[in-house]
């Protein structure tokens, strides 16, 4: 989150009370190493990724002779686009939320309340009927609202799995007609044909 909302760092660092200020900006230290790691590894995922027109070369489009053929293909292409295909399902799964504005209505609702849980009051305790609960039941207590709010009460759940499905549904697709060729000379040497 802090690499959409780089302002939250600052918002969580700045101390609460006095005296509060040093395990504060220890905290904020913390955050944004964990957030450069998210960036470092997101990077590095993304370089990856292998060229869209070597992806979408309608020259290597056939139909397969077999199921196992099939199958040996999709095994194949998996392996060597699995990056492409990531952001390939991630779209889809955007797009369908974008379609639905009651379901990113309610996937932003359920992203600000984790924000403010774990980010903007990360360090501030959570008093709830009189008791403070602690990091682990905030967690699961965040856990369960979302899994109830997501599967349960709205539609989001099912617009998930829908997104999901047609995206391992294209992935299977394309994996199936696209043929292999020489793709693992050099990217990946344990695989066999």
């Amino acid at each position: 989150l802090l690499l959409f909302f780089p302002s939250l760092s600052s918002m969580a660092a700045l101390p609460s009370a006095p005296g509060a200020g040093a395990s504060q900006s220890l905290e904020a230290l913390a955050q944004s190493a964990w957030a450069s790691k998210i960036k470092d590894a997101s990077s590095s995922l993304l370089n990856e990724r292998k060229p869209w027109t070597e992806l979408l070369d309608k020259n290597s489009f056939a139909k397969p002779e077999s199921l196992t053929e099939a199958s040996s293909r999709v095994r194949k292409n998996l392996a060597y686009f699995k990056v492409n295909y990531g952001i390939g399902v991630v779209s889809i799964v955007t797009l369908c939320l974008v379609t639905s504005p009651v379901s990113l209505a309610v996937v932003f609702a359920l992203g600000a309340m984790w924000t403010y849980l774990f980010v903007v009051a990360a360090g501030q305790p959570l008093v709830v009927g009189g008791r403070q609960l602690s990091d682990r039941e905030k967690l699961m207590g965040a856990s369960g609202v979302t899994v109830l709010v997501v599967f349960f009460l709205s539609s989001v759940g099912s617009l998930l799995l829908y997104a999901l499905g047609l995206g391992a549904v294209a992935v299977g697709l394309h994996g199936a007609l696209r043929i292999p060729d020489d793709l693992f000379t050099d990217d990946a040497p344990g695989i066999t044909a």
